[in-house]
C-alpha cells in the first residue's frame, strides 16, 4: 500500500501517528511522526499536515485541521493515518478509538465526549468538529464524519471542486445544518470574558457549583459564585434541582456564537 519512501521522526516519543501524502500519481510518501504530549501533537501534526497541503497547493484551511487533529485525544491517538489528497484539497484523519456513537449530533457545540483527563489538554467544550466544520465552510468545503472499517473514526475535511466535497453536500441532511433560531445573530451579552470561560465551563460540566468552577479556572470560590449570578441574571444560566446550575437553551446558542468567532 505505502510507498518505500517512508522518514521517520524521532524528536519526540509518545504519540505516533503516520503522515501519507498521495500525489498524482505512484504511492504515496508516508512519514511517521510523533510528540510527547497531546498539546504537543495538536501543534505539531497540525503543522506538519498544513506544510503538505500547501506544497501540493491545496486550500485545506488550517483551523480545520488543528482543530480536527486535536480532537484525535479522544480516540488516544490510537491507529492514526493522516492522508493529504486531491492536491491538498482533501486531508482524511482515521483512527482506531472507540469511534462516535451519536455521528448525527457530533457537529453540534456543547456535545462532547471529553474524558476528564482530556479536558486538561484540550478545550474539552464539544466545540472541535462543530469550529472544523465552520473553517472549512468559509473556505468552500466542509467536514465528514464516517465510521471507520473494523472500529473508530474517518473525519475527513474537504474543500473545492472535489468529488468527496459534492458527495459531502449531497448526503448531509444533519439536523444541525437547519437550526437558524436567530435569523440576524444571537443576542449580545454583556458578559466579561472570564465570565464567557465560566458559560463554557458549565457547558462542558453539565452541573457545576461555584467550587467546580474555580478549581477549573483558577479563581476564587466568591469570584465564581458571582459570575455564575451573573450569568443567571442574563438568562444563560438556571439553577437545576440539585442546587448547582446547568445551561439554558440560550446559553447554549452564546457559547456556539464565542467559539464560533473563534473561527477567523
Amino acid at each position: 500500500m505505502y510507498a518505500n519512501r517512508t522518514q521517520r521522526d524521532t524528536g519526540h516519543a509518545g504519540i505516533g501517528v503516520k503522515l501519507a501524502v498521495y500525489p498524482k500519481s505512484g504511492e504515496p510518501e508516508v512519514s511517521e511522526v510523533s510528540a510527547s504530549s497531546p498539546r504537543a501533537a495538536g501543534m505539531k501534526f497540525s503543522k506538519l499536515v498544513m506544510e503538505k497541503v500547501r506544497e501540493a497547493g491545496g486550500r485545506v484551511p488550517e483551523e480545520a485541521v488543528r482543530e480536527l487533529v486535536e480532537n484525535l485525544i479522544h480516540a488516544e491517538y490510537k491507529g492514526v493515518v493522516i492522508s493529504v489528497l486531491e492536491e491538498g484539497n482533501v486531508v482524511r484523519i482515521s483512527d482506531k478509538g472507540p469511534g462516535i456513537e451519536h455521528k448525527s449530533r457530533a457537529f453540534e457545540f456543547g456535545f462532547s465526549g471529553a474524558t476528564s483527563e482530556a479536558i486538561r489538554e484540550i478545550r474539552g467544550v464539544g466545540a472541535g468538529l462543530g469550529m472544523a466544520r465552520a473553517a472549512a465552510e468559509k473556505a468552500g468545503g466542509t467536514v465528514t464524519v464516517e465510521d471507520n472499517i473494523g472500529g473508530g473514526t474517518v473525519a475527513t475535511v474537504s474543500v473545492g471542486e472535489t468529488s468527496m466535497v459534492r458527495e459531502a453536500v449531497e448526503q448531509d441532511d444533519s439536523p444541525v445544518r437547519t437550526q437558524r433560531k436567530y435569523p440576524d445573530a444571537v443576542p449580545k451579552m454583556n458578559i466579561s470574558e472570564r465570565q464567557q470561560k465560566v458559560l463554557i465551563t458549565v457547558l462542558e460540566s453539565g452541573e457545576v457549583g461555584p467550587s467546580t468552577v474555580a478549581d477549573r479556572l483558577e479563581i476564587s470560590v466568591s469570584t465564581a459564585y458571582r459570575d455564575l449570578s451573573v450569568l443567571e441574571e442574563h438568562g444563560l444560566v438556571a439553577a437545576a434541582e440539585s442546587g448547582k446550575r446547568e445551561i439554558t437553551p440560550l446559553g447554549r446558542d452564546v457559547v456556539e456564537a464565542i467559539v464560533d468567532s473563534w473561527v477567523k
